[in-house]
């Protein structure tokens, strides 16, 4: 079995669009996103929209746990 691998798209559409098209070409048999899909970018639901549509697991980044108030950003990069 096949895995592809995504992580720490962050909001960003265009690069996310870009990486399933090239790992759509390699024909994965699953698809997994080992989190971030959300943070600095401008489309976040968009993102997450693209990656349920594509994913049997999503692991969820601390980016993720900290858009539904789960983690505490005061650790976080300024």
């Amino acid at each position: 079995m096949r895995y592809a691998l995504i992580s720490d798209v962050h909001g960003n559409l265009e690069a996310l669009q870009v990486v399933l098209h090239h790992i759509g070409k390699e024909d994965p048999d699953k698809l997994i996103c080992l989190g971030d899909l959300v943070g600095y970018g401008a489309d976040p639901q968009k993102c997450i929209d693209m990656v349920r549509e594509r994913t049997e697991l999503v692991v969820a980044g601390n980016h993720d746990w900290a858009a539904v108030g789960r983690t505490d950003i005061s650790y976080f990069n300024p």
